[in-house]
């Protein structure tokens, strides 16, 4: 049976890690969207993370301690897998990589992009990539972007 600290602690660390997943992408202020490969890149992060952890975490606890160190291990480890995850995914959204090579930007305020087509994913990004044109989305038309 978990001990009163260590419920606490568990219970502080996924908190801080849900609300540390959720603040940053409210905060930003994009430039623009386009649809890219899908990628599962974060979930896989996740759960190698969690299982690392919790095999570390399991052979770290002391004696008698081992289910709880196994389960902080695994929450510890799914949150830092979850993040080197996003940190390469970032990267991947930086060099675009867009369907057709349509970038689109929001000239006209933030509006919420259409369903990406099947395979794909919506990224955004608050610095534009470059492209030779630029697209804007209206009244569910393409247009090429013209200031």
């Amino acid at each position: 049976m978990m001990n009163r600290s260590l419920k606490f602690t568990c219970g502080a660390l996924l908190s801080a890690a849900t609300l540390g997943l959720a603040l940053p992408a409210a905060a930003q202020s994009y430039d623009g969207w386009c649809y890219q490969k899908g990628s599962s890149a974060r979930t896989k992060g996740t759960v190698i993370g969690a299982a690392a952890g919790g095999v570390l975490g399991n052979v770290v606890a002391g004696k008698g301690n081992k289910t709880e160190g196994t389960i902080l291990g695994a929450i510890v480890g799914g949150v830092i897998g979850n993040q080197v995850a996003k940190k390469n995914k970032e990267k991947e959204t930086a060099s675009a990589n867009c369907l057709n090579s349509r970038y689109y930007v929001y000239d006209r305020g933030y509006y919420e992009p259409p369903s990406p087509p099947d395979g794909y994913r919506i990224a955004y990004f608050t610095q534009r990539p470059y492209y030779s044109s630029y697209w804007v989305k209206r009244d569910g038309e393409d247009y090429r972007y013209r200031r």
